[in-house]
């Protein structure tokens, strides 16, 4: 894919963007990386929707995806509706 060529996070270490996070852990602490490449990215929206055409092919959603964690894109898709 064209897109993923332009991607900000093209390179980086794949558990910047999915974290260890521990069952019931919340909060900002470990997105903040992955949110730093997002914020500069020009392929957002293409990664976004590369993502939810795989989270509903799998029916569960892991990791951030154009600056978004699984409850945000949760949230996203539900008001898309």
């Amino acid at each position: 894919m064209k897109w993923m060529d332009k991607a900000a996070c093209r390179g980086a270490e794949p558990l910047v963007f999915h974290p260890d996070i521990e069952r019931g852990e919340s909060g900002e602490a470990p997105w903040v990386k992955a949110r730093s490449f997002c914020a500069v990215c020009t392929v957002k929206m293409e990664c976004l929707e590369y993502c939810l055409e795989y989270e509903a092919r799998v029916f569960r959603r892991n990791g951030m995806y154009a600056g978004m964690t699984p409850r945000e894109r949760d949230v996203f898709v539900k008001n898309r509706r």
